[in-house]
């Protein structure tokens, strides 16, 4: 059966660092990624090609993507804090604070219903499951994901993660999630950013990286 590869914070890459997925001892080995959403050749022009980009980088792991500085990379602007509260025998939640200090997003790792984790981002998404909000297609190789009355899909595209809207001819690329040995990046296209995408593509990366179960 396909092992799910957005679930253990996995990346097709020989370079992987522990800190980035959240991973340590005890966890599950970290599979390739499998599959790949078939679109039309040539998918969509590249985003080296995209005119207007805005590019943002995970870093300072401390030790995790769970607990991090969230910079845009042209002037190392921190736009958001994230931390992860462990609560004794308890997951605790993770909060991404704006520049304001205010929450902007919440994950609930284990609710009181006892049901899987939660997210909510400030203004966008509703509390929901996360496995309802970012939905695993059933050969487990892309999600799909709802936010500002829109359908995306996140997709593996080679070594990286990319976020379309489907339905199209030649989807339309709005955001790529790459990664080094210390960081992980999110680069956004113009009407990304235009859209208010930014913290929705926040909080599916820290979920599809973070290493842990999210369905």
């Amino acid at each position: 059966m396909p092992m799910n590869p957005f679930t253990q914070g996995c990346w097709p890459t020989s370079t992987k660092n522990n800190s980035i997925s959240g991973s340590g001892p005890g966890t599950v080995p970290q599979p390739s990624l499998l599959g790949a959403l078939s679109f039309p050749s040539p998918v969509i022009a590249s985003l080296e090609a995209q005119t207007s980009l805005t590019s943002f980088r995970f870093t300072s792991f401390n030790p995790t993507i769970l607990n991090l500085t969230f910079l845009r990379q042209s002037d190392l602007r921190p736009y958001f804090r994230v931390w992860t509260d462990h609560r004794p025998a308890k997951e605790g939640s993770t909060v991404v604070n704006d520049e304001d200090k205010k929450p902007t997003i919440i994950v609930e790792w284990a609710p009181e219903d006892g049901g899987g984790p939660i997210v909510e981002v400030r203004d966008v998404v509703s509390k929901r499951r996360t496995g309802e909000w970012l939905i695993l297609s059933e050969d487990k190789s892309y999600r799909t994901m709802r936010a500002l009355g829109k359908t995306f899909i996140w997709t593996p595209q080679g070594e990286n993660l990319c976020l379309y809207a489907p339905g199209l001819c030649t989807p339309e690329l709005f955001a790529r999630v790459s990664r080094t040995e210390d960081s992980v990046y999110l680069d956004l296209t113009a009407e990304a950013v235009r859209m208010g995408l930014l913290p929705v593509c926040v909080a599916a990366t820290l979920l599809l990286q973070c290493g842990r179960k999210i369905d």
